[in-house]
């Protein structure tokens, strides 16, 4: 009976373990999934996917750290967003975002 419910008791514990783990991606690694999802719908070149790795991971880095005011790191992004993609290519995202 002992072992049991120490079996129980570890699986437990690595239930917990493998989900915390989960649940705190790296801003880089998000950052990297986002850059290839829209690359594919945008169509974007290289340096373009450079520029916006870049932003993603400050916007996900300043997001961590902040906490609940993300209003203004929000802006910032859709500025510095602006800046790299062309027009064509901003409407789409905007279309893209809203689904």
């Amino acid at each position: 009976m002992k072992k049991l419910i120490t079996l129980l008791l570890i699986a437990c514990a690595f239930t917990f373990t493998v989900q915390d783990a989960n649940a705190q991606q790296r801003p880089e690694e998000v950052a990297k999934a986002k850059v290839a999802e829209l690359s594919k719908d945008l169509e974007l070149n290289g340096e373009q996917q450079r520029s916006l790795w870049r932003v993603l991971v400050k916007k996900e880095s300043a997001i961590a750290k902040a906490g609940e005011s993300t209003q203004e790191i929000e802006a910032t992004f859709e500025k510095d967003i602006k800046e790299i993609l062309t027009a064509e290519q901003y409407k789409k995202y905007l279309t893209t975002i809203e689904k």
